[in-house]
């Protein structure tokens, strides 16, 4: 009896119980679940930063882009009537076109028009027209547009906040632009808030980007004095 009882105490196995599995499993289970989230969160932040930092950059390239014509804006002379072209020709909440002297590289100055608009994709475009020669120093403008470039890929929808341009004239209102303003009303204007909201699509705003800035058109104002 007591040589039987000895070899099944010699035979006893060692291990993990069922439950002691169980546990380990759980264990293992919540530790993965800990890391898979804490990757999923750094990623999601990885992609939102630069989804941010993309977003700013193009809203950064675009606002310059588009400070840099309306700060050239020039009223266009022609010859009938006695009153120039305005320098913003047309105008709405998503759109301004105007004549500036811009082209630097050319050996002679010589204005010319710029669009700039939000096409039906929530594109920030830019079109340009060459001017054409006149007798008496006066320029017509092509038909045929020079270049277009696209200064911003998706800007926010259109009511989402405040209109992409709004016009101040030189008593300090700012031009309604629901409806087409006349030329007497552009001839007054001489700012042009651009408030630009780019973002990631149409539909996701989470990295949304806004930048506002209120540009004068030195130009005009001075032709509005006078020397």
């Amino acid at each position: 009896m007591t040589r039987w009882r000895t070899l099944r105490a010699d035979n006893v196995e060692s291990g993990l119980s069922l439950v002691e599995l169980l546990v380990s499993v759980v264990l293992l289970g919540v530790c993965l679940v800990m890391i898979s989230g804490l990757y999923v969160s750094a990623t999601r932040s990885l992609g939102s930063a630069s989804a941010l930092g993309a977003n700013t950059r193009e809203a950064s390239n675009g606002m310059n882009a588009m400070a840099r014509s309306i700060r050239a804006a020039t009223a266009n002379p022609v010859a009938s009537p006695a009153l120039a072209d305005p320098a913003i020709a047309a105008a709405t909440n998503e759109s301004l076109t105007l004549f500036a002297y811009v082209n630097l590289g050319l050996s002679t100055q010589q204005p010319v028009k710029i669009r700039l608009e939000v096409d039906a994709e929530r594109r920030l475009v830019e079109t340009r027209w060459p001017s054409v020669p006149l007798a008496g120093g006066l320029f017509s403008f092509a038909s045929t547009p020079l270049s277009t470039r696209i200064l911003a890929q998706t800007v926010a929808p259109e009511g989402s906040g405040p209109p992409l341009f709004s016009l101040t004239d030189s008593a300090g209102s700012i031009l309604p632009l629901d409806i087409a303003p006349t030329p007497v009303q552009l001839r007054s204007i001489v700012t042009v808030t651009v408030n630009l909201t780019v973002q990631t699509s149409a539909t996701d705003a989470r990295s949304a980007v806004t930048l506002s800035n209120t540009v004068g058109m030195p130009n005009v104002r001075f032709a509005m004095v006078g020397p």
